[in-house]
């Protein structure tokens, strides 16, 4: 019965600690780091007649590791990426042809992902579009990213 009581006892206080430790550091300053993306790169192509083309070379810092490539257009608006190619400074490189996008998508997983291309040096990429409407002259962004 001395071995029961004691038992509770401890208990209790391991129960009052934990709660004491919650309390003082909130879940969110706990979470934090794993909740955070580094935003890698931003290229923006203007679409003219219904079509674009990017063609650039950006250098990164060591060790960076692009995961998504997220295309944000107007809403409603919808077309066709002919062409992508990221190319990594290693020569390693993710591409696809011909794939029906609209805002939001994520052209990696679009094409068939995952990628994974770790750069530490310049990333080239080469895009090119068409059949975009209902606007036939506005922006599209893509946005390089470190998050899937």
């Amino acid at each position: 019965m001395n071995s029961l009581k004691k038992s509770m006892r401890l208990t209790k206080i391991l129960a009052f600690a934990l709660s004491f430790l919650v309390f003082c550091f909130s879940t969110e300053a706990i979470a934090a780091p794993s909740t955070l993306a580094t935003l890698i790169i931003t290229e923006k192509a203007p679409i003219t007649e219904g079509k674009f083309s990017i063609d650039t070379t950006t250098p990164l810092p060591e060790k960076t590791v692009i995961r998504s490539a997220k295309l944000f257009l107007p809403a409603g608006e919808t077309g066709t990426i002919n062409k992508i190619k990221i190319t990594g400074p290693n020569g390693l490189e993710f591409g696809c042809q011909d794939i029906k996008v609209k805002n939001g998508v994520d052209l990696i997983k679009a094409c068939g992902g995952p990628a994974v291309l770790e750069a530490g040096g310049a990333i080239t990429y080469v895009a090119e579009g068409s059949g975009f409407a209902p606007k036939l002259n506005t922006k599209l962004k893509v946005v390089l990213s470190d998050d899937f």
